[in-house]
C-alpha cells in the first residue's frame, strides 16, 4: 500500500502529514484529526523513508511527527526543502512524557514554525478542538 496515497483535497483545508515511527500518537489521534472538517490528512507515514516521500509529494502545511532517532534529520530536511520553495510547514514534534533533554531539540524549538508537545497534550488539544467543531464525535 502506498503510504502517500491521498484523494484530492479541498482548497480551504489545512494539509496535514502524520509521521509516527514509534506508534506514539497515530492510532490515538489520527481519527480525531480525520474527523475535523478544517484538516485534511494528506498522508500518514510510519517510517522516515515514507515521510520524505510524502512530504515531497504533498507539501503539507503541517507535519506532526513523533520524536525518534531519525526525526531530527527529517525535520531539518523538511525545513530546508520548504524554505527554498518559499513557505515553511508548521512542524509539531510529539514527545513522550518524561523527555526533558534531547540534543538538538532546544535549537529546533526556537524556530518560529516548530512546536514541541507532549503526547498527552496533543491528544487533549485535538479532542478539545474537535469537540468544539462537532460534539457528536465524542459520543
Amino acid at each position: 500500500m502506498d503510504a502517500c496515497a491521498s484523494p484530492p483535497l479541498p482548497h480551504d483545508c489545512t494539509r496535514l502529514l502524520l509521521v509516527d515511527t514509534d506508534n506514539l500518537f497515530l492510532d490515538d489521534v489520527g481519527g480525531a484529526l480525520r474527523a475535523n472538517k478544517g484538516i485534511h490528512v494528506v498522508a500518514t507515514a510510519r517510517s522516515i523513508e515514507d515521510a520524505y516521500d510524502c512530504a515531497a509529494r504533498h507539501t503539507p502545511d503541517v507535519i506532526v511527527i513523533s520524536w525518534g532517532k531519525a526525526s531530527r534529520a527529517f525535520v531539518h530536511a523538511a525545513l530546508a526543502n520548504r524554505s527554498s520553495a518559499g513557505t515553511d510547514p508548521l512542524i509539531v514534534i510529539v514527545l513522550r512524557r518524561g523527555i526533558t533533554s534531547v540534543p538538538g531539540l532546544i535549537s529546533l524549538s526556537l524556530l518560529p514554525n516548530v512546536a514541541l508537545v507532549v503526547h498527552e497534550q496533543l491528544e487533549k488539544l485535538l479532542l478539545r478542538h474537535t469537540s468544539l467543531e462537532s460534539p457528536a464525535l465524542l459520543h
